[in-house]
């Protein structure tokens, strides 16, 4: 085999590696349609719990790590925003796949949440999330279970930690870049709904 035929089939060979992890990649971006319609319904059928009506969230925890699975949608279901999420380090290692209501536990919770108010506590910008559903969630404030800045959630920090974010002891944590914005869209009681395989 000449040099040329094996250059071609070694560039061939990376390229075929390339469209295959882009497909991987683009397969685990998917948006999960049935999570928005859950949290939808819920939002439709509880107009007077929510005071922040401008915005929804949800954090797709069916997602691995590595892919923005923070949507933010607006009053007309838009999605307005999708982010970086991190989940609890005893929720799983690049997918959150276990998940509690008890303190100290450092897993992720799921479930339907209101937001706080913002405060600045240890992390920075934070906002605090209140549980909505008994042995599900409702510890969630006892636990200081809140959306906060983190450097570990950034493409960086995927790299080092071998395809996966850092992780947090049970905080939907996301990047200090966007924690503004994130803060500023859901804070004074948004509807946040966290959905698990």
């Amino acid at each position: 085999m000449t040099a040329a035929k094996t250059k071609l089939r070694m560039v061939s060979a990376a390229l075929a590696i390339l469209a295959a992890g882009a497909g991987f990649f683009l397969f685990f971006s998917a948006e999960d349609r049935a999570a928005f319609e859950i949290a939808a319904a819920f939002y439709r059928q509880n107009q007077s719990l929510i005071e922040n009506k401008n915005c929804l969230a949800i954090i797709d925890y069916t997602l691995p790590s590595f892919v923005k699975r923070l949507f933010i949608y607006d009053a007309a279901g838009n999605r307005a925003g999708s982010f970086l999420v991190a989940h609890g380090k005893e929720s799983g290692f690049m997918f959150a796949r276990e998940f509690s209501n008890e303190i100290n536990s450092h897993k992720s919770c799921k479930g339907f949440f209101l937001t706080g108010e913002p405060f600045i506590g240890e992390n920075g910008l934070s906002l605090r999330l209140h549980g909505l559903q008994q042995g599900i969630n409702n510890n969630a404030l006892a636990r200081d279970i809140v959306i906060h800045g983190a450097s570990y959630v950034s493409r960086g920090s995927i790299l080092e930690n071998f395809g996966r974010l850092g992780r947090s002891l049970g905080c939907p944590a996301v990047s200090p870049e966007h924690i503004e914005e994130v803060v500023s869209r859901l804070k004074n009681g948004a509807l946040i709904y966290i959905h698990a395989p």
